[in-house]
């Protein structure tokens, strides 16, 4: 009994400790909430939203646990607010981004990263109000782990920063919280 014990143990901690190899390509996707603090000069507005799209991107190994890549997110919205003294309307309806990923695979074989990158979105509403586009760096952190050989689960939270959109000058600052799943090929 004490050696089935002992060797469920030793196969455990061996399996727990295995590095996975997270370098080659990906595709997925991503849902999650968006939180959104909007700034338009007059007056404050927030809003939040399911949100979520696909993902596809590419690591590469550096050696040392380390791997770094490019990653594009696509992801739709449905966030609306209104300015309470015109009736004047806003959405914010789909982002666009470019990141590099920087990554650690820790002990556990899940792999720890940050990302830096650029965000592209869309917001429509009335032109003085809040219409246009707009860009903006966008900073995230996230944690992924191997579920096999070719899928892999993760979270992620990105930060983003728009400003001088439209004819009003309105800033939009975006927080988003994800679950991911990738196919790994």
């Amino acid at each position: 009994m004490r050696g089935t014990a002992l060797i469920a143990f030793l196969l455990g901690t061996a399996a727990t400790t295995a590095q996975a190899d997270w370098s080659g390509g990906y595709i997925g996707g991503q849902l999650g909430y968006a939180y959104s603090e909007f700034d338009l000069n007059v007056s404050d507005f927030d809003g939040d939203s399911v949100i979520g799209g696909f993902t596809a991107g590419y690591l590469w190994d550096l050696g040392a646990s380390w791997y770094v890549g490019p990653e594009f997110q696509y992801d739709w919205a449905d966030i609306s607010v209104t300015d309470p003294d015109t009736g004047d309307s806003a959405d914010f309806n789909e982002i666009a981004r470019l990141k590099v990923i920087v990554g650690y695979e820790l002990a556990s074989g899940g792999l720890m990263y940050g990302s830096v990158g650029y965000a592209y979105a869309s917001f429509d509403g009335v032109d003085t109000f809040f219409d246009g586009s707009s860009d903006s760096y966008v900073l995230g952190l996230g944690y992924s782990w191997m579920v096999n050989d070719n899928w892999a689960l993760g979270a992620e939270y990105l930060y983003h920063s728009f400003d001088g959109i439209g004819d009003g000058g309105g800033d939009v600052d975006v927080n988003a919280i994800y679950f991911k799943a990738v196919y790994r090929f």
